[in-house]
């Protein structure tokens, strides 16, 4: 496995390394508070928040960060990452995810996964992709289950989140022997 920047990119959607020149795409879209209501974090409050918010995303170990650009008009329309790479484990998780208001329950995230599984499965060499989501978003746990992934468990008071909050943290997963399977159910998914 190496994980390294760089861009993947399909037919509605180009998933690019996150830097500074994304920072005023993700304000505009990332500053509807109710949007981040499930994240570690709250919304964004300036530019300046975005800046240091993506100063922390790259410096963060074991993370590969993206910018998610829709192609047809170049808008940034959110982020996600690559995080907890385990190299040695052959697997990492897929997070972080956030999409401005314009693109929620679009093929735009759709197509992000299918990039990311695609290039994780097929390029990295994974062998387990995992997601978690707080056990209070059941719009994501319904989101991963309709692409094929399984429920595993409840990590209880996973993570103490906006507010103090003790998040309770529910993981799904995809191995590489369902990702055919997976890969299939998404493609068909972006082509609706």
């Amino acid at each position: 496995m190496n994980v390294r920047p760089l861009t993947l990119e399909g037919e509605s959607v180009c998933l690019e390394p996150l830097s500074q020149d994304h920072a005023q795409g993700l304000y505009s879209r990332g500053c509807h508070e109710p949007d981040w209501l499930y994240m570690p974090r709250a919304c964004f409050v300036d530019a300046a928040d975005v800046r240091h918010w993506i100063d922390e995303a790259l410096l963060a170990p074991n993370q590969l960060p993206f910018a998610i650009v829709e192609k047809a008009k170049g808008r940034v329309a959110g982020s996600t990452r690559y995080l907890s790479i385990r190299e040695e484990h052959r697997s990492l998780e897929i997070g972080w995810t956030w999409l401005g208001q314009d693109f929620q329950r679009s093929v735009v995230n759709t197509e992000t996964k299918l990039l990311l599984l695609s290039h994780a499965f097929e390029r990295l060499g994974c062998i387990r992709v995992e997601f978690k989501t707080d056990s209070r978003n059941l719009r994501a746990q319904l989101a991963l289950e309709r692409i094929g992934a399984i429920r595993e468990g409840v990590l209880r008071k996973h993570m103490v989140v906006q507010e103090g909050y003790h998040r309770d943290s529910v993981y799904f997963s995809v191995t590489v022997e369902e990702w055919p399977e997976v890969k299939k159910r998404l493609q068909g998914l972006c082509n609706r």
